[in-house]
């Protein structure tokens, strides 16, 4: 059985030692030197854009729960807003007011390509993309 190597290092010299675990974002497989998070199912490699993506990821996760609990209450999900809320937000399907909400173009990946396509996002939402861009 071939033991896997560590992928990550320099530039010109990869790190050489056993590799424990494979990163989820980005694919490859680190050491333990390598390590930016592991957690119960999760391991993430120490590269700066998939360390940005697991902290991104539970910061998305916070900002749900409190849409949804403001949503609950009858309002729209932005702090400070008032009741009905009457559009809903295309990636993190929160109901926002129409004012807090963007209609835009927004690029999917669909396996291997990308598509383009028009949404209504909240802005949460549209920063978002510049973490989840590259693999």
């Amino acid at each position: 059985m071939a033991v896997a190597i560590c992928q990550l290092g320099g530039r010109f010299s990869r790190c050489g030692n056993a590799s424990l675990h494979a990163c989820q974002y980005c694919g490859r497989n680190f050491c333990e030197l390598h390590t930016g998070l592991i957690e119960d199912h999760e391991a993430v490699c120490s590269r700066p854009r998939c360390v940005e993506k697991i902290r991104d990821l539970r910061h998305h996760l916070a900002y749900r729960r409190r849409v949804d609990e403001r949503n609950r209450a009858g309002l729209c999900g932005v702090e400070g807003c008032g009741p009905h809320p009457g559009s809903v937000c295309s990636l993190c399907h929160g109901h926002f007011c129409q004012p807090h909400l963007s209609d835009r173009m927004y690029t999917f990946r669909e396996g291997r390509s990308s598509v383009v396509r028009p949404v209504s996002i909240c802005r949460h939402c549209w920063d978002r993309r510049k973490v989840w861009r590259y693999r």
